[in-house]
C-alpha cells in the first residue's frame, strides 16, 4: 500500500462537516403512483483562499403528490480541501467538480438514512455529473 504522505502534489481533505439537515414527511405518504413528482436540486458554492478550497454543497429533495408536499429534505455539507505541491488544476474548477463529487456520496447516504428511518424505504438519489452545469 502506497504512503500518501509522500505525494508530490494534489489535494487533501482537511475536513468534511454536516452543516444543516432538515426532514419532514406527512403521515400518509403516497407510494408507487405514476403521478408522484420527485424533485432534486443540487447547489455548489466554492471559495478559494490561497491553497485552501472550501466547497459548500446543498441538496434539496421533495416528493409532491396532488400538489401536496409529502416529503421534504434539505442537507448541507462543507468540505475543506488543501492543495499541496505543484498541481496545475484550477482551484475553483477543483471545488466545483472534484470537491463537489467527493462530498456528494456523503449527502446521498445521509438522505438514504433519513428516509429509511422515516419508514419511506430507501430513497436513493441518482449519481450527479458535476462536469455538466445541468443534470
Amino acid at each position: 500500500m502506497e504512503n500518501t504522505n509522500n505525494l508530490e502534489s494534489g489535494f487533501r481533505i482537511n475536513n468534511l462537516l454536516l452543516l444543516e439537515s432538515s426532514f419532514t414527511r406527512v403521515i400518509n405518504v403516497t407510494f408507487d403512483n405514476p403521478d408522484i413528482k420527485k424533485n432534486i436540486n443540487v447547489d455548489v458554492n466554492v471559495s478559494v483562499n490561497g491553497n485552501v478550497v472550501v466547497v459548500t454543497e446543498e441538496i434539496k429533495y421533495n416528493q409532491i403528490f396532488n400538489e401536496v408536499e409529502e416529503v421534504s429534505a434539505k442537507i448541507k455539507m462543507v468540505g475543506v480541501f488543501e492543495k499541496f505541491g505543484n498541481s496545475d488544476l484550477d482551484l475553483e474548477n477543483f471545488g466545483n467538480i472534484n470537491g463537489a463529487a467527493i462530498i456528494f456520496p456523503y449527502i446521498r447516504e445521509h438522505l438514504t438514512n433519513l428516509t429509511s428511518k422515516a419508514g419511506l424505504g430507501l430513497i436513493i438519489i441518482p449519481p450527479f455529473n458535476f462536469t455538466r452545469k445541468e443534470n
